[in-house]
C-alpha cells in the first residue's frame, strides 16, 4: 500500500517544471529582500545611514519609543525629527521609521508627492477622527514592524504563486492515469479500487502541506536574517492590511496569514484531485482547474459589484469564492468578522473534502 504513496509521490516531485517555479519564485522573494535591504537608508539627527546598518539604527531608535502608541509619543517624535520626506535627487529616506510612522499614519503625507514637508501637515476634523483616533484609543502597542508588514504582503503573493504550481504539479494525479490507459490495469485489484486511491490522494495532500511549509520556513528564516525579532510583539493592527478578525500581536498574525495559506493548499489539492478524476487528459484538467482557481477573483472584481444575483444570493456567493484557495489566505485583507472567517474555514474543509470523495468515486468507477 505504501508502495502507491511513494510512487505516486515520487511522480509528483518529478515534475521539473514546478521546481523550476518555485526555485525562481524563492530566487526573486530573495534578491527583492536583499535589494530592499541594501537600498534602505534613515537619517537620524543628521546623519543618514544605509544598507543592513540603517535598518539597525532604525531598531535601535524605535526601540526608545516602543510600547502603548499615544498622542504624547507622537508629538514627541515629530518635535524631535520632524515629519518624513524623501531627497529629490536620490531618493534618499530623509527620515526614519518613527516618523515614517506617524507621517504615514497621522497626516496626509500618503497625499503628497513625499518630497516636501512643508506640504504634510497632521489630519484635523473627521480626517483625524477616522485615521488617526483608532491608533491611540485601543492600547496598540508601538515598535519596528517595518519587515514583518512587508513580509505578510510578499507572502500572499508568494503563496498564489505556489498555488498555481501546485494546480501544475496535482492536475496530472489522475488524468494521466486515463491518458497512459493504465487506470482499467490498476483498478483491476481491490487495493488498486479503494486503499491504492486513497494513497495517492494522501501523496498529494503530503506534497502540498511540505512544499507550503518548506517555504513558509525559508521566508521566516531570510526575514528573521535581516529585520531579526524586533517588532513580533507589535499590535497586528499596525500592519498593512489588517482588518476584520486578526491576532492581537504580528507574530500571531504571520501564523495565522500561514495557517490560512496552508488551509488553502489543502483546499486546493481536494478540488484539484476532483478535477483530475473527472478529466481524460492533464491539459484539460490543467485548463479546468486554474480557471476555477481564478474564476473568484472575476466574481468579486466584476460580477459581485453588479449585485448580479440580488443583495442575499450575491452576498452568499461572495462568502463561498472567499472561501476558495486565492481568497482564503487574503481572509485579514477583508473586514470579516471572526464568524464569517470560521464559515468560510468551514465552507473550505467541505469544498476540499468533497472534492476528494468526488474524485475517488470517480476514479474509482469510471470506465473509459
Amino acid at each position: 500500500m505504501w508502495t502507491i504513496w511513494k510512487e505516486e509521490l515520487y511522480k509528483i516531485a518529478s515534475r521539473k517544471l514546478v521546481w523550476l517555479g518555485v526555485s525562481l519564485l524563492l530566487a526573486f522573494v530573495t534578491f527583492r529582500l536583499y535589494s530592499e535591504q541594501n537600498t534602505y537608508s534613515s537619517t537620524i539627527d543628521g546623519k543618514t545611514y544605509r544598507g543592513a546598518e540603517a535598518i539597525k539604527k532604525d531598531q535601535e531608535l524605535t526601540r526608545l519609543y516602543a510600547g502603548t502608541l499615544t498622542l504624547d509619543k507622537v508629538k514627541q517624535i515629530y518635535e524631535e525629527y520632524g515629519f518624513f520626506f524623501y531627497d529629490k535627487d536620490d531618493k534618499t529616506r530623509l527620515g526614519n521609521y518613527c516618523n515614517w510612522f506617524i507621517s504615514k499614519e497621522f497626516t496626509n503625507f500618503m497625499q503628497t508627492d513625499g518630497y516636501d514637508p512643508g506640504q504634510v501637515h497632521f489630519y484635523t476634523g473627521q480626517d483625524w477622527e477616522f485615521n488617526a483616533e483608532p491608533l491611540l484609543h485601543g492600547g496598540i502597542r508601538f515598535d519596528y514592524i517595518y519587515g514583518w508588514s512587508d513580509l505578510a504582503e510578499i507572502y500572499l503573493m508568494t503563496i498564489i504563486v505556489l498555488f498555481i504550481l501546485l494546480i501544475i504539479g496535482l492536475t496530472p494525479l489522475f488524468s494521466e492515469e486515463y491518458q497512459l490507459k493504465t487506470a482499467d490495469i490498476l483498478r483491476t485489484t481491490r487495493r488498486g479500487r479503494q486503499s491504492g486511491i486513497w494513497m495517492k490522494i494522501l501523496a498529494a495532500l503530503f506534497f502540498s502541506v511540505v512544499l507550503v511549509l518548506a517555504v513558509t520556513a525559508y521566508l521566516w528564516g531570510i526575514y528573521l536574517d535581516v529585520y531579526g525579532t524586533q517588532g513580533l510583539d507589535a499590535s497586528s493592527a499596525l500592519l498593512s492590511f489588517a482588518y476584520g478578525y486578526y491576532p492581537e500581536t504580528a507574530a500571531g498574525f504571520l501564523v495565522f496569514l500561514f495557517f490560512l495559506g496552508l488551509a488553502g493548499a489543502i483546499l486546493l489539492t481536494g478540488l484539484t484531485a476532483g478535477v483530475s478524476a473527472f478529466c481524460q487528459s492533464p491539459f484539460l484538467a490543467l485548463v479546468i482547474s486554474v480557471s476555477g482557481f481564478l474564476l473568484p477573483v472575476f466574481w468579486i472584481k466584476v460580477f459581485a459589484p453588479t449585485w448580479i444575483l440580488g443583495p442575499r444570493l450575491t452576498k452568499l456567493v461572495t462568502h463561498f469564492m472567499a472561501s476558495m484557495p486565492v481568497y482564503l489566505p487574503q481572509n485579514p485583507g477583508f473586514s470579516f468578522s471572526r464568524g464569517q472567517l470560521i464559515l468560510h474555514l468551514c465552507i473550505a474543509l467541505a469544498a476540499g473534502t468533497g472534492g476528494i470523495l468526488l474524485g475517488y468515486r470517480r476514479y474509482r468507477s469510471a470506465s473509459h
